[in-house]
């Protein structure tokens, strides 16, 4: 069956929670090093004049064998392009630096559609919460590779100049020390009432029950569309 096409499951106006894994589940930002040269490459890519602002990326976190990145979506082909670029980028540098070729990625990018702001923050929430969840730190703020410093203490590392705080984080206070406060104190719920399941990695669109039907019945009809003849 055809693959399907990604304008299916992502709109410009919505966020998307993106996830890149390593092939086999290999460590392919298993060092410090390497997760410093994918960040080097996301901002070059974000910088250059090719990027025509497809996307805003508004958090991220990089795990050993994968990343999580939640961008606000302006193009979605400007965005895949950008994708393509990235990974094609580290790839390739990764393969050189293991001396080894082939496969890098396990597929091509995840990305999960969120249906409005409070989603957003839910996935922004899980993905801050990913080195905790894997016992790699015992307190977000000592770890270097993702934006919860950011959301949560207004520490803006070089590497994050190109994230933009969302909507919503904005709407938590008048003032950055009342929105760090207030993210922090919903953080806390979050880790002590709320799970998010796995599961929602691997779904096509994270929101409301209906809002989520409606938009599977669309790639239930273009699957039975694109079929292959019996």
């Amino acid at each position: 069956m055809a693959r399907l096409p990604r304008s299916l499951r992502v709109f410009p106006n919505h966020s998307v929670h993106k996830v890149w894994r390593g092939h086999n589940r290999e460590p392919n930002l298993g060092t410090d090093h390497a997760k410093e040269k994918y960040l080097e490459f996301l901002n070059s890519d974000l910088e250059s004049e090719r990027y025509e602002s497809g996307a805003v990326l508004q958090a991220l976190t990089l795990m050993s064998n994968h990343t999580h990145e939640v961008f606000h979506l302006c193009d979605p082909k400007l965005f895949s392009n950008h994708m393509r670029r990235h990974h094609s980028r580290y790839g390739s540098y990764f393969n050189r630096l293991s001396d080894r070729c082939g496969k890098v990625a396990q597929d091509r990018p995840h990305t999960t559609l969120l249906a409005d702001k409070h989603h957003e923050m839910i996935a922004v929430f899980y993905i801050h919460a990913n080195p905790l969840r894997a016992k790699m730190v015992r307190d977000m703020r000592n770890y270097k590779f993702s934006s919860h410093k950011l959301y949560a203490f207004g520490i803006r590392e070089p590497w994050m100049r190109n994230i933009q705080l969302p909507r919503w984080y904005l709407e938590l206070g008048k003032t950055m020390s009342q929105r760090q406060r207030e993210y922090r104190r919903l953080f806390a719920r979050y880790l002590s009432q709320f799970v998010t399941k796995k599961k929602f990695l691997r779904e096509n669109f994270f929101g409301p029950i209906l809002w989520k039907r409606k938009l599977e019945l669309r790639l239930v009809k273009w699957r039975r569309q694109h079929a292959p003849p019996i």
